[in-house]
């Protein structure tokens, strides 16, 4: 029994786009970080671009995404033919959507597991509340700062202990929640610094970003930059809440000084109160704040963003015509096909003779048999019977541009073979006809194909 699997990898599907579209994004925005972006805007927009490209690929692909194809080997003629050591394993798709099964199967529980954390980090707060500490105080300078802010209001939460110092839950109905004890070593400005940073996440909305980035990297797990693009937006959003309090507080000495005694206590990522706390930026972090460097002119923001803007269209431009130009005009590589085989050797008796090259099994077969009974029927060269599984085109093809053709072994008996009539060429080997790229041992274990659309 042949064993296999087969992917099929349209050079112009919806998944080779977004793979394209999302490195080429990553990288085109990297390239632009390194020229000195300044506006925070801009810096956070370059986290999004790979969302971006993948937005828009999926706007220029929409009805003709052409997913990936898993084939198995089956025991029919009228499949895909792959040549191996001594034959050819035949491939057929899966009548179900096994692949987008497989997908679901790894996309679902990350996209679970996140909808659970913000649920819990939501759960957390509310509890906070209930349970907290009021504080009149606190509660009449986050209403002050939220309207400086132009932020949403929140509701206020005093814990004893929070590892973290603070975090803020939901968008509608926002909670801000405090650790005591960092309340206690936080002086005036310090703790006026550390409110106006968490209430500038609030009015960015950077909590709903950040869960839409991450399903949608849930989604997209497959595409390769995708943690990066995650670390980077939280780094980013990071430094723009900071810019965000400190231009309303005037003291980024003292939102320094504050944060610094905020990530002592953060390192417990399980806490809901660490689960927004930044980790590894808190020097970048203190640099910027402490940088006298004037802030950019309103020219450079808005030739910033146009910048990232025009970052995401490349990328979106690329990843569809490059995968066209691959294919070519007339769709001689339309798809890839990665292929790992294993066929069995068939059984061979050892006292019969070597047996013959296909290639001239072939050659006998295109002439006719001259029938000694009947001198009425013409005798010469005639047409193979296409309909034969060894006469069809592809395998032909194959058979061709293999290293060696399959051999046929002899059978014992009379020589008396029933030859029955079988369909082939169906829609499936009508449409690809492969071509060997990189070949395995003696064409088993791993190979590469390109699958070419037979007019």
């Amino acid at each position: 029994m042949d064993l296999g699997v087969l992917l099929g990898l349209p050079l112009e599907s919806f998944a080779i786009r977004v793979v394209l579209a999302a490195v080429l994004a990553i990288g085109l925005v990297r390239v632009l970080l390194r020229s000195g972006l300044r506006s925070p805007g801009a810096r956070v927009a370059t986290a999004l671009a790979p969302v971006l490209a993948i937005a828009g690929v999926l706007l220029l692909s929409w009805g003709s995404l052409s997913l990936p194809t898993l084939m198995f080997p089956v025991d029919a003629p009228d499949a895909l033919p792959i040549p191996v050591s001594d034959g050819y394993v035949h491939f057929a798709p899966m009548a179900a959507p096994l692949l987008v099964g497989l997908w679901g199967l790894v996309a679902g529980p990350r996209l679970v597991r996140r909808v659970r954390a913000i649920r819990q980090a939501r759960a957390a707060a509310e509890l906070a509340l209930r349970e907290g500490e009021s504080r009149p105080q606190l509660e009449l300078l986050a209403q002050r700062l939220a309207g400086r802010l132009r932020a949403p209001v929140p509701r206020v939460a005093v814990l004893p202990t929070c590892p973290g110092g603070a975090y803020v839950a939901g968008s509608r109905r926002p909670v801000l929640v405090l650790g005591d004890d960092l309340v206690s070593q936080l002086d005036g400005a310090e703790l006026e610094g550390v409110l106006a940073h968490e209430l500038a996440h609030l009015r960015r909305r950077d909590n709903l970003v950040s869960a839409m980035v991450g399903a949608v990297r849930d989604l997209t797990f497959f595409v390769p930059g995708g943690g990066w693009a995650l670390r980077h937006l939280h780094r980013e959003r990071e430094l723009a809440a900071d810019q965000a309090a400190v231009a309303v507080t005037r003291r980024p000495g003292a939102l320094a000084s504050g944060l610094l005694k905020v990530l002592e206590d953060g390192r417990d990522e399980r806490h809901p109160c660490a689960a927004l706390a930044p980790t590894g930026t808190l020097i970048s972090r203190v640099e910027a704040l402490v940088d006298d460097s004037p802030p950019p002119s309103p020219t450079r923001r808005v030739l910033e963003k146009l910048g990232v803007v025009g970052t995401c269209l490349t990328a979106v431009a690329l990843a569809v015509t490059v995968p066209a130009l691959i294919a070519g005009s007339e769709g001689q590589r339309d798809a890839l096909a990665l292929v790992w085989s294993l066929a069995n050797d068939p059984e061979v008796d050892a006292s019969s003779s070597a047996a013959e090259q296909r290639a001239f099994d072939v050659y006998r077969r295109s002439n006719l048999e001259v029938d000694t009974q009947s001198t009425a029927r013409p005798t010469g060269p005639a047409e193979p019977d296409e309909r034969s599984v060894e006469n069809r085109r592809s395998t032909l093809r194959a058979c061709l541009q293999a290293e060696s053709c399959p051999q046929t072994a002899p059978r014992p008996g009379l020589g008396l073979t029933p030859r029955p009539t079988l369909t082939v060429d169906d829609e499936l080997t009508r449409r690809w006809q492969a071509t060997p790229v990189v070949s395995g041992d003696r064409g088993t274990g791993f190979q590469v194909f390109w699958l070419e659309r037979v007019s």
